[in-house]
């Protein structure tokens, strides 16, 4: 049983970098970085021109640092409107970012400048952030513009005074900037991906144990209400019992005739029928309960394990329900052992597909080597969007406080199947009606 994995029961929460579209990451942070780098490189620009009386590009580059400062503003402007950045925005704030030093490093020196480890910086951000692809794409980048300062580039002061560095110097400064690149970048990634994927099990487990607690609570909401059910019902069987007779006997003796009311009389007598409905469905409560706790029942194959169980529904639902089964790929039919989670699934899904059916509803039950599937069909008017945004949540019906109905109906038909480690999934019809597919690997019953 696979009921504990959080990947069976969430699995969009796993489901990877790709699967999203939003990044954790604060745009206003990403902006208080670069305003330090900016007022970094201003500084370090002046330090070199005033104090070290270095002559350099000024002007140039500090138009470069400027255009870096519009940038700053611009997505300070836009933060305001956003609480998290989407992916691609990082990745081209980033990529600004080594084409902004990649410009300054032109004029002071190219690689022989030893800001040029600066390099590294959006490399280990993107890492952190964004996924292996956008990390590549940077490094990629990276490696290109470096490749082009090694060749190209304004030379420093100290030429003048006859100072060169051997070619194969530069070599080696592309190299270890290179080599840091790729091993620094996929190292973080792959720290910052398991961090991840850490904190998405951690959620996916969280979520799992609320919605344990809620059907621990439903459960026990159940067990305390049929154990004061018991009593009330004996006492409304009895007296429905005995009220035919009294009143037959009372109207007859005011009217002086045999003939008493037949409607009232036939009224008691439908209340005596849904009294004894409703205790025959708490015994089958308590006797699938011991069946669990026992398991004396040998494994069949899945379609008579299942028609068997839901032996009363079908028949209360002849003319109405068609029932088929069959392989999915041409494996044989499996044995499973007969689960109370799956029956009550069914009969909930079923009841539920019967009160908004107009005339056909389909129970297909189909096999593969490792699943069980099953689908519920219905000619109905379908799901609406907000019932299919908010699926096996509790609360949730567009009927709810209407003939009783309370919205637990899928939460708990969900939940049953999840228990026993299988997904269910809702649709509608491309015409019209809704569809329910249920999928429970073999292995786990």
């Amino acid at each position: 049983m696979s009921e504990g994995r959080p990947e069976r029961q969430f699995p969009d929460l796993l489901a990877g970098e790709h699967s999203r579209t939003g990044s954790p990451v604060d745009p206003k942070a990403l902006i208080s970085i670069r305003w330090l780098a900016l007022l970094g490189q201003f500084i370090a620009l002046v330090i070199v021109t005033s104090v070290l009386n270095f002559e350099t590009a000024f002007e140039q580059a500090l138009s470069i640092i400027l255009v870096g400062v519009v940038v700053n503003l611009f997505q300070s402007w836009r933060s305001y409107r956003q609480t998290r950045l989407r992916r691609r925005e990082i990745l081209l704030a980033l990529v600004f970012d080594v084409i902004q030093l990649a410009a300054l490093l032109y004029l002071t020196g190219g690689l022989l400048n030893p800001f040029a480890l600066l390099f590294l910086a959006p490399v280990v951000v993107s890492a952190a952030v964004l996924d292996f692809k956008s990390t590549a794409m940077l490094v990629i980048i990276v490696i290109v513009t470096a490749t082009i300062l090694s060749q190209f580039f304004l030379p420093l002061p100290w030429y003048q005074t006859g100072l060169v560095l051997p070619e194969i110097y530069i070599m080696g400064i592309l190299t270890a900037l290179i080599v840091s690149s790729l091993f620094i970048g996929f190292y973080v990634w792959w720290l910052a991906a398991e961090a991840r994927r850490t904190n998405a099990v951690l959620s996916a487990t969280q979520l799992m144990l609320e919605r344990e607690q809620q059907t621990t609570a439903l459960g026990a909401l159940a067990a305390a209400a049929a154990h004061k059910l018991g009593s009330p019902l004996n006492t409304i069987s009895l007296i429905s019992h005995d009220l035919p007779h009294r009143l037959g006997r009372e109207t007859a003796r005011q009217n002086h005739t045999d003939n008493p009311d037949q409607t009232i009389t036939e009224d008691i007598i439908q209340l005596g029928i849904e009294a004894e409905r409703c205790r025959t469905i708490l015994s089958e409560l308590s006797r699938d309960s011991m069946a669990n706790t026992v398991k004396q029942d040998a494994a069949r194959p899945v379609s008579d394990v299942i028609q068997s169980q839901l032996e009363q529904k079908i028949l209360s639902m002849s003319g109405l329900l068609e029932l088929s089964a069959g392989t999915l790929d041409g494996s044989a039919e499996p044995s499973i052992m007969p689960h109370s989670q799956l029956k009550y699934a069914i009969e909930t899904l079923l009841d539920n597909a019967r009160d908004f059916a107009f005339e056909h509803i389909a129970l297909d039950i189909g096999w593969t080597e490792y699943e069980i599937d099953i689908s519920i069909e219905d000619d109905g008017p379908g799901f609406s969007q907000s019932i299919l945004n908010r699926l096996g949540q509790p609360w949730n019906s567009t009927r709810e406080g209407h003939s009783g109905h309370k919205g637990l109906g899928m939460f708990l038909a969900k939940t049953l199947i999840e228990t026993l480690g299988g997904r269910m999934s809702v649709s509608n019809g491309q015409d019209r009606g809704a569809i329910i597919h249920i999928q429970i690997p073999i292995d786990n019953i």
